[in-house]
């Protein structure tokens, strides 16, 4: 006989997904148990949502962000403000040593410019070949003086006034004229200074040759300009392929002649005399009264 308190069987249509639940009630109602508490509710705020991903946070279709004034979320640098932080900096760097360079260059090139000096004109440094002791053997047959077209310095000096009272001039086309009492002339002890001259054609070369200093004697007062002015005793010639040799001279104040010297042949259109050494004389300028160049027959 059955149980007159006992349930029957589970409804017919109570869901599956409650069936335990209806069960575990039926067998606390059986043992006269009390009913099943429900857990109480967790304290304070809801708990924050956690994405593990941006497209988590997409599907989700709120994205939390810092508004203006909320101080839970201090603000950050944007990403590009270190690197850009960073290359200020290398340029103020680069600007202070420039800076410093242009000062330390200024003050070794020996102040400012001689008064009537000329910009010199040399072979241009980013045209000019790579630089080349002259090699061979030493051209010993005739030779003849090469046409030159022109000639360029990097400095001058000022025209001057002779005993006689005419003007004297110390342009750097004096070194080709022909005439020993004409010169090139500088202040200084020209050491660093540059004669360039521009060849009418390319020539062979095979020798070379100045007078190292200024070959006059003054007509009315009889006074040696060539004692009285600097010689220079040494010279690098530096031809256009980029060839350069080295000539010495006498500087004695005796011997005004035009000194020159053999050299492998060489093939140019143009040629620098780069003065490198002088003998000081009673006034400290230095000249040049010829110069040849001489083309292989």
């Amino acid at each position: 006989m059955s149980d007159p308190n006992r349930p029957g069987d589970l409804p017919p249509d109570l869901p599956p997904e409650y069936a335990e639940a209806y069960r575990r009630g039926y067998e606390r109602a059986l043992n006269g148990g009390p009913p099943e508490a429900e857990p109480p509710a967790p304290e304070g705020p809801e708990p924050t949502q956690v994405f593990d991903s941006f497209e988590t946070v997409m599907a989700a279709g709120t994205v939390e962000t810092d508004e203006p004034g909320d101080d839970r979320f201090p603000a950050e640098r944007p990403t590009w403000f270190v690197p850009a932080l960073f290359a200020g900096l290398v340029v103020l760097l680069l600007a202070g040593a420039f800076g410093i360079g242009k000062l330390v260059a200024g003050g070794m090139s020996g102040g400012a410019p001689q008064a009537g000096a000329t910009d010199g004109v040399t072979i241009p440094s980013g045209d000019s070949p790579a630089r080349h002791q002259a090699t061979g053997k030493k051209y010993d047959g005739p030779t003849e003086a090469a046409a030159i077209g022109g000639a360029t310095a990097s400095c001058q000096a000022p025209s001057g006034v002779d005993s006689a009272g005419h003007q004297v001039s110390y342009t750097p086309k004096n070194v080709y004229d022909g005439d020993l009492t004409t010169a090139w002339r500088c202040d200084g002890s020209g050491v660093g200074e540059k004669v360039t001259l521009d060849l009418a054609d390319p020539v062979p070369v095979g020798e070379v040759g100045l007078v190292p200093g200024y070959a006059k004697t003054d007509p009315r007062s009889g006074a040696d300009r060539y004692a009285e002015n600097n010689r220079i005793t040494k010279v690098r010639w530096v031809f256009s392929d980029g060839t350069t040799v080295v000539q010495r001279f006498d500087g004695s104040a005796r011997n005004r002649e035009l000194q020159t010297m053999r050299i492998p042949v060489t093939k140019a259109d143009r040629v620098v005399v780069e003065v490198l050494a002088s003998r000081r004389g009673p006034r400290n300028t230095v000249a040049i009264s010829e110069v040849r160049i001489g083309r292989t027959g």
